[in-house]
């Protein structure tokens, strides 16, 4: 309902997956499964910075102490959502994936004026960075003193949206987003629906992704249409109708799309070094995929722009009288 399962997005090095998405967009559209997401999701001077800062640790606080959740990215983690479960009087305590591989130190405090610096706690992050034998690429690539990137919600209940009127949102989002090509975020150029596959794909043939990235948006692309075939198998037995058959037409074909992706992530399963794809015939069997996988994404772009106009039709013969 977020539209997310249909959104395609690399950059313009093939090297920061799970950023440049429209999360902003993605957060008001969850009101329509009766979730409130509020927060900041911004880049800030040094002065807004800080004060964002402050604003975020004390709204967090309060929303912990009403049992309500709260999620921040570039906290412990570069380009990472965590999940913020507690604080003391210095900071916050999160969960992410990282802190599920029992790095030692993982779960003590992190403080709050770490927002928007990436400082995982654990042993090891730490060590890293003291070395500066790690070298991170996160979301702000300026200099601190300049300010950085504020990304922290929290949610509360809402009532949600019928099903008709959620559905609807849902699929406006992902036609206006399709249609925007190449658009600019953080400092970086990002490719969006078929320009995404465009970029992915001469990566390949000039050899400049890495083969870790390459698994990397393989596995996220994989799961995403796995759940935009799910999304819409469930939608189509809520409604009636043309409706409820062009939706599971679509569902069948974005079954195909992600058979497709399992063949690529297969061929490059999690997790790839941080090297070049030096064979030459599993690149070029990697294109093959992905110029498949491209004409599926052009198809449901225009399944996803007629669903549009089924909705209307449907929502004025359901319409009360």
């Amino acid at each position: 309902m977020t539209g997310s399962a249909f959104v395609t997005v690399v950059d313009e090095r093939m090297s920061a997956p799970n950023t440049g998405e429209p999360e902003a967009e993605m957060f008001q559209l969850a009101a329509h499964l009766g979730l409130d997401v509020a927060g900041f999701h911004t880049f800030a001077d040094i002065e807004t910075f800080n004060r964002l800062q402050q604003e975020c640790w004390n709204a967090a606080r309060a929303s912990l102490d009403r049992g309500l959740p709260v999620f921040a990215k570039e906290l412990d983690l570069g380009n990472e959502t965590s999940l913020v479960y507690g604080y003391n009087d210095t900071g916050y305590f999160t969960h992410s994936w990282h802190a599920g591989t029992g790095h030692e130190g993982y779960d003590d405090v992190i403080p709050w004026t770490m927002l928007g610096r990436n400082y995982c706690p654990c042993f090891s992050c730490r060590t890293r960075a003291l070395e500066g034998s790690w070298s991170r690429d996160d979301v702000f690539t300026g200099k601190q003193e300049e300010g950085g990137f504020i990304s922290m919600h929290w949610v509360s209940p809402i009532t949600p949206s019928d099903d008709l009127t959620a559905l609807r949102a849902a699929i406006k989002f992902s036609v206006e987003f399709a249609k925007l090509g190449t658009y600019e975020w953080g400092g970086r150029i990002y490719y969006n629906g078929i320009a995404a596959y465009d970029q992915w794909i001469g990566a390949l043939r000039n050899n400049t992704i890495l083969a870790f990235y390459m698994g990397y948006y393989a596995d996220i692309m994989h799961e995403s249409r796995r759940y935009a075939r799910l999304f819409l198998s469930e939608a189509s037995v809520r409604f009636g109708g043309a409706l409820a058959n062009d939706l599971a037409r679509m569902a069948e074909h974005y079954k195909n799309m992600e058979e497709e992706f399992r063949l690529l992530n297969n061929m490059f399963p999690w997790s790839q070094p941080h090297t070049p794809i030096d064979d030459p015939d599993r690149r070029q069997e990697a294109v093959k995929l992905l110029s498949r996988i491209r004409e599926l994404e052009v198809e449901g772009i225009r399944m996803i722009e007629k669903l549009e106009e089924t909705t209307r039709q449907h929502s004025a013969v359901h319409a009360p009288n």
